[in-house]
Order: structure tokens, then sequence, then C-alpha cells
């Protein structure tokens, strides 16, 4: 049986964990920072633009990750957590503690992933 306040905390670090990624990746981004209109050397500025590409990547990637997150805390407080948003149906407990912001069971996300490849 899941311990729905163990998991509650797990989550809620996480989230939390990603809210201070994000915040140092804004931090060292190199367009937040510098007037861009100053080109102290040539070839300076396309380095930054590479940075700061990388940067929004990896922003990305954990906004992605703190939605699933988000989601799964309101699943939480609405007493539906551990249900697939897609089929309805029980999500496994071991795929839970892998990975407690899980909103998916396996197969639906399977499937999910497979079309949005397509």
């Amino acid at each position: 049986m899941i311990n729905i306040e163990n998991i509650r905390q797990k989550v809620e670090k996480q989230r939390n964990l990603i809210l201070s990624r994000i915040k140092r990746l804004r931090k060292d981004d190199p367009f937040t920072t510098d007037d861009r209109s100053i080109i102290e050397e040539p070839g300076t500025d396309a380095e930054r633009l590479f940075s700061h590409e990388q940067v929004a990547v990896f922003e990305e990637k954990l906004k992605k990750d703190l939605k699933e997150i988000e989601a799964a805390l309101a699943k939480i407080k609405k007493g539906t957590y551990g249900i697939c948003n897609n089929c309805g149906k029980k999500i496994d407990e071991k795929r839970l503690e892998v990975k407690p912001q899980a909103i998916y069971c396996l197969s639906c996300e399977k499937k999910l992933e497979s079309k949005s490849n397509s």
C-alpha cells in the first residue's frame, strides 16, 4: 500500500529542487545579465547565444517535469493519485515508487510517447 503522505513529501521535495534549478539556470543565462547590444569581441556573442540555447532547452525540460509534479500534487489533493489520466486504471505501485509524479500508467505513457515521436 502506498503511503500518500510520503509520496506527497517526496513530490514536493522534487518540486522545490526543480524550482531552484530553474532559478539558478535563469541566473546563469548569459542573456539575462548582459546588455546584448555590446559585443566585446568577435565570436563572443555566438558563444553566449549557444549557452543561452542550452539553458533554454534545459529549462523547458525542467518546466515539463514541474508540470507533471504539479499535476501529481493536484491529484493527491483531489484524492485521485495513482489513477491514470488517460485510461482511468490504477498506476502500478512500483511505477509510482520510481516516478511518484507519474500521471499515466506505463502502457498509456508508451502509447503517448510513440504518438508524439511520430
